[in-house]
């Protein structure tokens, strides 16, 4: 056989092969990597990758959790919406003026993500600003962050860069292409 046959025929197998194993999936307006039937976020993936790598938190430190404003955003967040609410304990708090992005874990709810706002001097949650649950098979990280920007789009982008979203709180989904840690200061 020819060798330009042979080479025709090599990329037209590994084309049908390819195509047999490999698709993208279209899934709430987003497309999904499939291989062999399981789903990879690679836009999402990407996002975060992208995120990490411009993102610089050094300036936006997480609050501890005995300083003032986090005692009193706990207990905001304690009495929301009792009796649930009331064994909220911070897993992570991020404050930016007049916002915080507060990370919680409860006896009986799976852990949550709530954003607060300073209002008429005092904190308020933002009911429509709220995520608990699974994003499989969105990769977590990046699902989260978007819903939270389109529920309260004020809240000011380096807060929602700089909190990190654990996947094996929120589920990465069975892509394993899970998001990066906290982003660290980048070198200058």
């Amino acid at each position: 056989m020819k060798r330009h046959v042979a080479t025709v025929l090599a990329l037209l197998t590994s084309l049908v092969v390819i195509d047999s194993h490999v698709d993208w999936e279209q899934l709430d307006g987003r497309g999904l990597l499939s291989v062999n039937g399981q789903r990879h976020d690679v836009q999402g993936w990407a996002s975060e990758r992208f995120r990490a790598w411009q993102s610089d938190c050094t300036a936006l430190p997480p609050l501890p959790p005995d300083s003032p404003t986090a005692q009193t955003v706990l207990a905001v967040v304690q009495q929301h919406s009792p009796p649930d609410s009331l064994s909220a304990r911070a897993l992570q708090l991020r404050r930016l003026n007049d916002w915080v992005l507060a990370e919680l874990s409860f006896d009986t709810l799976k852990p949550t993500l709530v954003v607060l706002r300073l209002q008429d001097g005092g904190w308020r949650v933002q009911d429509q600003a709220v995520w608990s649950g699974s994003t499989a098979p969105w990769h977590s990280g990046d699902f989260v962050r978007r819903y939270l920007h389109r529920q309260a789009p004020e809240l000011p982008q380096t807060l929602l860069a700089c909190m990190a979203i654990d996947p094996s709180r929120y589920g990465q989904g069975p892509g394993g292409l899970a998001p990066v840690d906290t982003p660290q200061a980048r070198p200058r």
